[in-house]
């Protein structure tokens, strides 16, 4: 193994135990769902957003966040509003609004316990150089939010996730 592999294997490892332990600590995870659509309508969207600009934002077809967006208002978390042009937007709710700020701060409490062995120092140097790694994929063209959103590297038009590549 070369001494680059290696680096990049350990920050591997070390962000594999780090979800294990935000899990572990935190709340659950934003990325699916009604936690990662209220996530997107908090951090986003000022609390609400197009029918559009979520479907931009969560990287999902129009039927999904209808869907999700229906789940969510039934749990009390969102609710649909017409603009005066007709658009349909999403909205959180002041009870959608208490439970993001509540994972976020469960996140963020997790987060320190993580990272708790890090003196300031080392924190703002893991940081930097975690910028620069991802700039460096950046400008091999290496499209994060594409490849988190698909969950498969089969890009062709016409691909369905019918066969073995894609991770159910």
């Amino acid at each position: 193994m070369t001494e680059s592999t290696q680096v990049l294997h350990q920050l591997k490892v070390a962000t594999n135990y780090s979800k294990l332990a935000m899990h572990k600590c935190g709340p659950r995870s934003f990325k699916s769902g009604q936690g990662a659509m209220c996530k997107v309508l908090y951090k986003f969207g000022d609390g609400k957003l197009s029918l559009k600009k979520l479907e931009e934002r969560l990287g999902w077809d129009g039927h999904e966040v209808i869907r999700v967006a229906e789940k969510a208002q039934e749990n009390g978390y969102v609710c649909f509003a017409t603009s005066k042009k007709g658009k349909l937007s999403v909205a959180l709710t002041d009870k959608g609004t208490m439970v993001v700020e509540k994972r976020l701060a469960a996140e963020d409490r997790a987060a320190d316990e993580v990272l708790e062995g890090l003196t300031d120092k080392e924190r703002e140097c893991l940081l930097k150089l975690t910028g620069k790694v991802i700039e460096s994929c950046k400008a091999m063209g290496v499209d994060y939010r594409t490849i988190a959103v698909k969950g498969c590297r089969d890009r062709k038009p016409g691909h369905h996730h019918s066969h073995s590549c894609c991770r159910h």
